[in-house]
């Protein structure tokens, strides 16, 4: 008798154990991106750092911008702090893939493509598409219809290079903004992209800069959102939360004038 009471007694513990791991495996199975940034205390953003009025570093050495503001604002609604980390721009999303920081604030378009990889919020900012040239435009561009066989300075993963490529127009890559200009002004490329606000912040920067607006693509606007990994819902809900209560507030509007001197949180094409 007491040997099966003993039997008992040690089927019953190892029963216990198995269930003990079996709810610790599943209560680390539940924990997901939204919960390990909450432990973690802050909201890790990748920028470039090199980009303003989005995301610069100031003369005191101090992360500032439109991105900047955004992402400290979404940090606060999450209910922790927020740690900038400066990359390459071909580099930003990669670094979503690799964890390396928690999401990117630093106008991100929303293309398709991006979209395969990636969830987005919902946009919170909207800038218009320009095709910048060396002034006196030289080259002859009035229209798409004039890009074929013209060298673009971009970025490869740029939200329009793929589209440049499919107009016959050629890749020529840089890194950040001052190289795109300068590529153009020397003539390594016949143009570049550059956003209403990015070309106003450059040329109040470099008045002397030899660069003038070709046309504007009216048909067309960068929907401007913040990514995260796929599948990571409740961040995103987090982060969709977050906008709304800025654009509600109209704390979103006032970052936008601040930065850019205008209201740019609507998309001007509904």
């Amino acid at each position: 008798m007491k040997k099966r009471i003993t039997i008992l007694m040690a089927l019953l513990m190892i029963m216990a154990l198995f269930a003990g791991c079996s709810k610790k495996e599943e209560s680390e199975t539940a924990k997901d991106q939204l919960d390990a940034i909450r432990e973690a205390g802050k909201l890790v953003v990748g920028i470039e750092g090199t980009y303003p009025p989005f995301n610069f570093v100031d003369d005191n050495g101090n992360y500032a911008g439109y991105d900047v503001d955004v992402a400290t604002a979404v940090a606060e609604h999450i209910g922790v702090g927020v740690e900038f980390v400066m990359a390459e721009w071909d580099a930003l999303l990669v670094g979503i893939d690799s964890k390396r920081w928690d999401t990117v604030i630093a106008d991100v378009t929303a293309t398709d493509e991006r979209r395969e990889k990636y969830d987005f919020s919902e946009p919170y900012l909207f800038t218009g598409r320009q095709v910048v040239v060396k002034t006196g435009n030289e080259v002859g561009l009035h229209s798409l219809d004039d890009i074929k066989g013209k060298k673009v300075a971009t970025n490869a993963t740029n939200s329009w290079a793929s589209k440049l490529e499919a107009l016959g127009a050629e890749i020529v890559p840089i890194d950040n903004t001052d190289q795109c200009a300068q590529a153009v002004i020397n003539g390594t490329a016949d143009f570049c992209m550059f956003n209403n606000i990015v070309m106003g912040e450059y040329l109040k920067n470099h008045p002397e800069a030899e660069l003038e607006v070709a046309f504007v693509i009216e048909t067309d606007v960068n929907e401007v959102s913040i990514p995260c990994r796929k599948g990571e819902e409740r961040l995103l809900a987090e982060f969709n939360a977050a906008l709304q209560e800025l654009r509600a507030s109209g704390k979103l509007a006032e970052l936008s004038e601040k930065w850019f001197y205008d209201d740019l949180t609507n998309n001007p094409l509904n």
